[in-house]
């Protein structure tokens, strides 16, 4: 049975799809329930909606008696369908991907080592919306424990490399080879 949303509706869905912040996620919610019309044809969604709501409320508490600290400085939390991250040598242009793909807004510098905490941007990839995250960058060794640790949970890894210097992939390969063993 057709739901019939209104255009409001649907304006707040996408502002629901872009929110960044946890506050933001819950008005857009509660505004979704209450444009949502009330007939037989929206009786699961209007479920969907408030069991979203719960779990955001849930985590809204978790955070407020954990004191909304984290341990880890580069810890990137999942959001989307995936997580793709940009690994690369220093100013390769990993930030300035993640500015011209998703609505992030990184720090971009010519000089090298500008990102030095992970970044996260949303990006829209066929019909869902990835996580794109830029990384500081991949120096001599030893390498950043927190480079490891996000490259191995993502669910995709973007090399980027500066095709204007000939031997950038030769020492890419080096500083790999080197963590390789």
């Amino acid at each position: 049975m057709p739901a019939n949303l209104t255009p409001q509706y649907k304006e707040a869905e996408e502002r629901f799809r872009q929110a960044a912040t946890h506050a933001e996620k819950l008005e857009a919610l509660h505004e979704m329930i209450a444009l949502l019309p009330k007939h037989k044809g929206t009786e699961k969604m209007l479920a969907g909606l408030r069991q979203r709501l719960s779990k955001l409320e849930e985590e809204g508490e978790r955070a407020a008696r954990s004191g909304g600290h984290r341990a880890d400085p580069g810890h990137v939390r999942r959001e989307g369908a995936g997580q793709w991250v940009l690994v690369g040598p220093p100013n390769a242009g990993k930030s300035s991907l993640l500015k011209a793909l998703t609505h992030a807004h990184p720090e971009i510098g010519a000089w090298p080592f500008t990102t030095r905490l992970p970044q996260p941007g949303m990006m829209p990839f066929e019909d869902v919306q990835v996580q794109l995250v830029d990384t500081p960058p991949l120096a001599v060794a030893p390498f950043d424990p927190v480079l490891i640790n996000i490259a191995r949970n993502a669910d995709v890894l973007l090399l980027v490399l500066d095709t204007i210097d000939p031997q950038e992939f030769d020492h890419l390969a080096l500083r790999l080879r080197f963590v390789d063993g």
